[in-house]
């Protein structure tokens, strides 16, 4: 992990309690409260290098003779970055790293710590530091994560923008060929020694590096860093695949019971599984799914890496019973997921049919007591001929019964055709190549293909 060592002079504060004191002979004249730790300083050092602290300590009106007391509540990161700013003043040795160096930024901006005030002031060192930064993954990594509870003000001062360019170059490059994840400092001989030409060992070169060796890092962020980093990778060119296969390592990570090379049945890991994270709701997993579903690659292709059980894994993760029709129609047309589903998915539109076409039904016979209850379903027959207007009525009245009668030949229809769908799949031994002949040969379930959909349609 890169660092930088700013100030000179030893140990100068001591924590008493909630406060910080300074070890000097002065008196304290001024107290500067965030959350609650207080900070007993002295107003000279803070003058010289923070413009903000300047201005607060120029208007303040002692009215209680107590002395300057100043609230900086909101301050980044805290009161533990503030104790370093405040060692930082006094020229105390502090250490900047990819833990801290996001607040101590933000925190350097929000006091107003400029070169005018001081040469060498606390945003021109954090700033210096974080381009080197940039230049290591690892280091990058961490820094983004820090961002987190730094927003917005390091994204308006351009962080986590600068983070997920410098990532997303790094894994779009061919880490065999650059070395990456490289250290951020390098120095004219290897870690084994060996000398270095313009960075490069002259040593063997190391076991060839997968290129899936960023998913474990980049899924320990947050879905809407994640969401970006991703984008900014596919803008830089990274392969649909590789782009994939970290969208399906998140994944695994988030859901429950999924990890890589995991058993269908019992979720068990031939490789150490990713850390368990705090289980999510049902209703922000399926949000979630969908984001993660929504960032796919779209080209023609690009889904044949999925193997059979990480296909199974992901579909688990649907409820069939919640689609739209819409999305069922789509399920059993796609002929790369596997059977069990589009079978649920046809079992459970079949089942909400029926449901549906139940309720119809008791609908139109509590209709057809009541016509003839009232006497108005049998008329008697006459010679008469009826004017062309109770003719017509009469035909709109027979409707509801023609419709019944004819929905429920089509039911009768399904069901015997659901019924022979049953049989064939439990004939079958290879599901993925004859799925498209039980589609095509059971039309009337309305899942055929799409170029067949459309043709009947015309």
């Amino acid at each position: 992990m890169a660092t930088v060592k700013l100030g000179s002079k030893a140990e100068a504060f001591h924590l008493d309690g909630h406060s910080w004191i300074c070890n000097t002979e002065l008196p304290s004249d001024i107290v500067i409260e965030i959350g609650d730790i207080s900070f007993h300083l002295h107003k000279f050092p803070l003058l010289n290098r923070s413009g903000l602290l300047k201005k607060l300590i120029g208007e303040y009106q002692d009215e209680n003779g107590k002395g300057c007391l100043l609230q900086l509540h909101d301050l980044p990161g805290g009161a533990r970055i503030f104790e370093l700013v405040a060692k930082f003043c006094y020229d105390v040795k502090i250490e900047l790293n990819s833990f801290n160096v996001a607040a101590l930024r933000c925190a350097a901006e929000d006091l107003c710590m400029i070169e005018e005030y001081f040469g060498g002031n606390l945003i021109s060192q954090t700033e210096n530091f974080l381009n080197e930064i940039f230049g290591n993954w690892k280091d990058s990594m961490k820094v983004l994560e820090t961002c987190e509870d730094l927003l917005p003000l390091a994204e308006e001062l351009h962080i986590v923008t600068r983070c997920i360019n410098s990532l997303a170059m790094k894994a779009c490059a061919d880490p065999n060929l650059f070395g990456w994840p490289m250290s951020a400092r390098s120095s004219m001989k290897s870690s084994d020694g060996n000398i270095l030409w313009n960075g490069i060992s002259t040593a063997e070169k190391p076991k060839a590096i997968e290129s899936d060796w960023w998913y474990e890092d980049s899924s320990s962020l947050s879905f809407p860093l994640y969401k970006r980093l991703i984008l900014s990778m596919e803008s830089k060119g990274m392969k649909a695949e590789n782009i994939g296969g970290s969208l399906i390592f998140y994944a695994k990570k988030y859901f429950r019971g999924l990890s890589r090379n995991s058993s269908f049945h019992d979720g068990t890991s031939r490789l150490n599984p990713v850390p368990p994270v705090s289980a999510l709701s049902e209703s922000d997993q399926r949000v979630l799914l969908e984001e993660i579903v929504g960032l796919l690659p779209t080209e023609k292709g690009s889904h044949p890496w999925l193997t059979d059980s990480e296909r199974e894994q992901l579909c688990r993760l649907m409820n069939c019973q919640k689609l739209s029709l819409e999305a069922c129609t789509h399920a059993a047309q796609n002929e790369r997921l596997p059977l069990r589903v589009v079978v649920q998915v046809l079992f459970f539109e079949q089942l909400r049919l029926r449901t549906s076409v139940a309720g119809w039904f008791f609908v139109s016979e509590n209709m057809e007591n009541i016509d003839v209850a009232s006497g108005n379903l049998i008329q008697p027959k006459t010679t008469e001929r009826l004017p062309d207007n109770e003719i017509m009525q009469e035909e709109k009245d027979d409707m509801p019964l023609m419709e019944t009668i004819d929905m429920r030949q089509r039911i009768a229809e399904l069901e015997k055709e659901c019924k022979n769908m049953k049989q064939e799949i439990e004939k079958l031994g290879k599901p993925k190549s004859t799925w498209g002949s039980i589609c095509k040969r059971f039309p009337r379930l309305g899942f055929g293909s799409r170029s067949e959909h459309q043709s009947s349609q015309t």
